[in-house]
């Protein structure tokens, strides 16, 4: 009987211990498994925590504030797996003649997660120039080209197209600036039809520099199709003899054989699309900001402003993104999906035109784990 309670005793211990060895080969095993939900976890955030900086400047323009930027510069994550083990055993007797041996065992697992962001804000000369900088037109036409719908992109994009310009960020919307608005969107209606007829085309010119393009007429024996080229080309002012043009920036002094493509640079696409946020009317009561005319047009409307932001007091519910201001809450809804492209256009530019690292300026470290 005593052989048998001391075989049962060892047994216990042997498999206390098996289990503890197990337990611990676990750990060491838990480390890879949270790789991939941590990184989704992180990768979520990053994006979210992006979105709303991106809204928060835009914003902050519409209040003439000057925007600022964080770039996320690293993510280190540290795992801690601690495990103990304590054991004992006792002897005693607890009725006439028998003895008892009492076994203790104990086995603690500590799991910790500890990490470290580093912030760097982008400063400096660089990030200024590449704000103020157009946004290159073969990246803008590149994008026409992969798919994104043109009219959005071009009307966003495009600032001038020879001597018909398109709108820009300002106090005031002028009757005069508004009928050239009218005359910009149809320019650009032209040149989408026409390149759906692959009777119009954006191309690189190899034998000279790679970012050098032309914009090429192709020759065509419709009818309906040569009336919309000799449109196109009447509104722009350019040679009805000629079908290639270079592209050039430049407006004064333009050859005749070239066309002034001006693309908008980040802050004033930033600026131009700051015009769609909803000032409250305690703020304006208060002139914190400058009111804009409005036009009655729905057309017009949706020229003027193809991206909105709506404002409240109370935290907004289930929202694509929102941000405080103030005293105000400032959002996109979900089911504003013309809004949500274009704020993923900006957000696309953003990251494609400026540098997400900077060596310039502090670096701020932040520990998130204590």
């Amino acid at each position: 009987m005593i052989i048998s309670m001391k075989l049962r005793h060892r047994t216990l211990i042997v498999s206390s211990l098996i289990m503890l060895c197990l337990s611990l080969s676990a750990c060491s095993r838990f480390g890879p498994r949270r790789v991939p939900a941590d990184s989704f976890d992180y990768n979520e955030a990053i994006a979210r925590s992006s979105n709303e900086q991106m809204l928060l400047n835009l914003v902050r323009l519409r209040y003439r504030e000057v925007p600022v930027f964080l770039a996320v510069g690293s993510v280190i994550t540290q795992y801690f797996y601690l495990g103990d083990m304590n054991t004992g055993v006792s002897f005693g007797k607890l009725t006439e003649g028998a003895s008892h041996e009492i076994v203790n065992a104990k086995a603690r697992m500590l799991y910790a997660e500890r990490p470290t962001i580093t912030y760097s804000p982008l400063i400096g000369q660089e990030f200024t120039q590449q704000l103020l900088t157009p946004i290159p037109s073969e990246l803008l036409f590149s994008l026409v080209q992969s798919g994104w719908p043109p009219d959005q992109l071009l009307m966003m994009g495009l600032e001038r197209l020879n001597q018909v310009e398109n709108t820009h960020f300002g106090t005031v919307t002028s009757k005069e600036s508004l009928e050239g608005l009218r005359t910009f969107q149809h320019v650009v209606q032209l040149m989408i039809e026409l390149s759906r007829r692959r009777a119009l085309e954006i191309q690189s010119n190899k034998a000279e520099t790679p970012d050098t393009r032309s914009l090429v007429f192709e020759q065509v024996q419709d009818n309906d199709t040569q009336m919309l080229i000799n449109e196109l080309k009447s509104i722009l002012g350019l040679d009805p003899e000629s079908s290639v043009f270079r592209v050039t920036r430049q407006l004064i002094k333009r050859n005749p054989d070239e066309v002034t493509v001006r693309v908008r640079s980040l802050l004033a696409l930033m600026g131009f699309l700051s015009r769609g946020v909803e000032i409250p009317a305690t703020h304006m009561e208060e002139k914190r900001v400058q009111e804009m005319i409005l036009p009655v047009d729905a057309e017009l409307r949706s020229l003027l402003f193809p991206l909105r932001i709506h404002s409240q007091v109370d935290k907004p519910i289930d929202t694509f993104v929102a941000v405080r201001h103030y005293d105000h809450w400032f959002y996109i809804t979900h089911s504003d999906h013309r809004s949500k492209q274009a704020f993923g256009l900006l957000t696309y530019l953003f990251q494609m035109q400026a540098p997400q690292a900077q060596t310039l300026g502090p670096m701020i470290t932040v520990p998130t784990g204590q």
